[in-house]
């Protein structure tokens, strides 16, 4: 009797800074509802795509898919142990401008041939860096791929030498991305630790990446949901866990004062981060509709005809694509207010930035936090983002036991 063929499920992860944490939340939660922590067996998710913080996320679960669970517990203990001090830390020198070419002493190492980081920033990306590094097992990502346990771990960032959207791309043997018309590139490397960090170098707050001569930043600027490249990679179904909650209706405002500059740059983030993925995962849940009506309305020989003339043009083939989405039940701008009001206090962070963050975030509208619930990288503030996306998995109980029936 044949061997039954195996379903692909693609996890696509999408941009957010610290709500990134959402992910982690979810993913615990749907462990628990398939009854898979700790268990052995084949992992719950063998292509991944990730953009920005997503992309580290999906890096730790690729090397950790020679378990069923993906290693979930570690990753919400990361999250969790998290400090400001260390993910946000302020350096002058970082103002001046990577690299330090034009410094004497022990910085004249980074000349403008050899330095990884590239152009102004706020803070220094290298802490995060040595947490990357010593959090993911990178050898053993590599390892599982090769064996084929992961089919496909693809990031994306933006090149800024030409202003295209680059897919990282690592695939196991005998796998190969479909080709598609979008202007796109695609660089097939084995996935490291600075290609993670290019893809989550956003501007202003991270320095650029240098990477074999060319300079990349974060991939969410372009291209903050790659669910393309997941099904290019031959997924079967996807789940995608956006980090932009569907809002009814917007807040009433209270006062009709001119935003502030932290409110300005709270919502251009957004707008970059966030916003693009609730028009991503709208658009392939209207395709998918518009599948459905289309099976419904022709037979199997016009069936036939319309996806082998997709095939014809390039395009990948027709089919539906069972789809499960994950957004937040609460605004997390407004979760990261009541934290700020509630419990900064006792989070564990230092004086001098508590009181940097409330005065940063002092206003009579919650969606001033916007900025602070994407770059507030601390564990406390995670784990409040942790217990939603777990909450909101247990809610979908249903839903998630009907997906991978």
């Amino acid at each position: 009797m044949p061997k039954p063929k195996p379903i692909h499920t693609a996890l696509v992860l999408s941009a957010g800074g610290v709500r990134g944490a959402y992910q982690v939340g979810v993913l615990d939660g749907l462990v628990d509802v398939l009854g898979l922590r700790g268990a052995e067996g084949p992992p719950i998710f063998s292509v991944f795509a990730g953009t920005s913080v997503g992309a580290l996320n999906a890096a730790y679960l690729t090397a950790n898919a020679d378990h069923a669970d993906h290693g979930i517990a570690g990753l919400v203990e990361v999250w969790q142990r998290l400090e400001l001090r260390r993910t946000l830390r302020f350096t002058p020198l970082s103002l001046w401008g990577w690299p330090f070419w034009h410094l004497p002493g022990r910085y004249a190492k980074y000349d403008s041939r050899t330095s990884p980081y590239v152009g102004r920033s706020l803070f220094d990306p290298r802490p995060t860096e040595r947490l990357l590094r010593r959090v993911i097992a990178w050898d053993r990502l590599h390892a599982n791929i090769d064996a084929g346990v992961v089919r496909a771990l693809a990031i994306a960032a933006l090149d800024a030498c030409d202003g295209r959207t680059t897919l990282f791309a690592e695939l196991a043997p005998g796998v190969a991305l479909r080709p598609c018309h979008a202007q796109r590139r695609t660089i097939l490397r084995p996935i490291d630790a600075s290609r993670v960090l290019a893809s989550s170098a956003l501007p202003l707050i991270y320095p650029a990446r240098n990477i074999e001569g060319r300079y990349y930043m974060d991939g969410a600027i372009r291209f903050g949901t790659p669910i393309g490249p997941a099904l290019r990679a031959g997924a079967d179904r996807v789940v995608v866990i956006s980090l932009l909650e569907r809002s009814s209706a917007p807040p009433p405002m209270d006062a009709p004062d001119y935003p502030g500059f932290v409110f300005m740059l709270g919502k251009i983030f957004s707008a970059l981060l966030l916003d693009p993925v609730s028009h991503d995962v709208d658009n392939l849940l209207r395709i998918n509709r518009m599948f459905e009506a289309i099976d419904e309305a022709l037979g199997a020989a016009e069936l036939a005809a319309v996806s082998e003339r997709l095939e014809e043009a390039g395009d990948l083939p027709y089919r539906r694509v069972p789809t499960l989405v994950f957004r937040p039940s609460e605004d997390l701008a407004a979760v990261t207010a009541s934290f700020i009001r509630h419990d900064l206090a006792g989070s564990g962070i230092d004086p001098i930035r508590q009181a940097l963050i409330r005065g940063l975030s002092r206003s009579h509208i919650a969606r001033t936090t916007e900025l602070a619930s994407i770059l507030l990288l601390d564990g406390s503030l995670a784990s409040r983002f942790i217990e939603l996306g777990r909450r909101d998995a247990l809610a979908a109980k249903d839903r998630i036991l009907e997906f991978f029936a």
